[in-house]
């Protein structure tokens, strides 16, 4: 892991219709036990709607709604489908081919970046546990590129990437890089990655396996700041365009106010956010 001063200079230099279908072959389904006294069977099914009758009740899809502080699907726009009415601007961008649906595509370092209107305290993650978790499609790799970030530079945080490895952004410690054994991120493939606080230990995870941990300590909250996904503008993207923006497709972020469990990071290298 490298220390923040490092990472800060090289960061300075630098879907609906689905799960409506999936509910409609439920029911006939359901109609045709009723009818015919047989067993209703889960082949068929694609993967991403394998066991999601679980979905309205039990198991990783059903505990994953638990402690959910936002969810950004960018199916259709900005609108966050965690239920917190946390919706995202998205000035100038577009949609393009996500790993799930549509995701957010972005352009690189100069252009534009999501963000909300105002200061959101339930996003700020600089006390107790948490997750952060999305897909992301780079373009290319060799320029430092923030995916989700809320205050950074005023005690705040961000995750995303730093040239040559995965970073994040705590204040204390000031943030570090993983450096992944599988080298850089291939482009133009899609990627999980999971980034998550229990206890004073963080973890990230990229396809489902863990590249490094760190000790952190709780700071209070940061002064009002934007949460801002797909790059960082200390100003709010009224003032300026985003810097370290990241040039490729986001897709699925969401956030919890927990650590996640091993079945629940497994449902979600294979499935969208419930």
């Amino acid at each position: 892991m490298t220390g923040g001063l490092g990472l800060t200079d090289a960061l300075q230099s630098a879907s609906l219709r689905g799960v409506s279908l999936r509910r409609t072959v439920w029911g006939l389904g359901a109609l045709l036990l009723c009818s015919c006294g047989g067993s209703l069977s889960t082949a068929g099914l694609d993967a991403g709607g394998a066991n999601d009758a679980a979905s309205d009740g039990g198991g990783p899809a059903g505990s994953l709604r638990g402690a959910l502080a936002g969810a950004w699907s960018f199916d259709v726009d900005g609108k966050d489908h965690s239920g917190n009415a946390l919706d995202l601007d998205l000035p100038g961008l577009h949609l393009a081919t996500g790993r799930f649906g549509k995701g957010l595509q972005l352009a690189g370092e100069g252009t534009p970046i999501a963000q909300r209107p105002i200061d959101d305290p339930s996003l700020n993650l600089t006390m107790g546990d948490f997750t952060v978790s999305f897909w992301i499609s780079f373009s290319m790799t060799g320029a430092a590129q923030f995916v989700a970030v809320k205050g950074y530079n005023v005690g705040g945080w961000f995750v995303g990437w730093a040239r040559t490895a995965w970073a994040y952004g705590l204040p204390s410690p000031a943030g570090g890089t993983f450096s992944d054994p599988a080298g850089s991120p291939a482009a133009g493939v899609f990627h999980h990655v999971v980034f998550e606080r229990s206890g004073d230990t963080v973890e990230l995870f990229v396809d489902s396996k863990s590249v490094g941990t760190a000790t952190v300590h709780d700071t209070p909250p940061p002064t009002q700041a934007p949460f801002q996904v797909g790059g960082f503008a200390p100003g709010g993207v009224t003032v300026a365009m985003g810097q370290s923006v990241v040039d490729g497709v986001v897709d699925d972020l969401a956030i919890w106010h927990r650590a996640l469990a091993a079945d629940e990071r497994a449902y979600l290298a294979t499935h969208a956010v419930p």
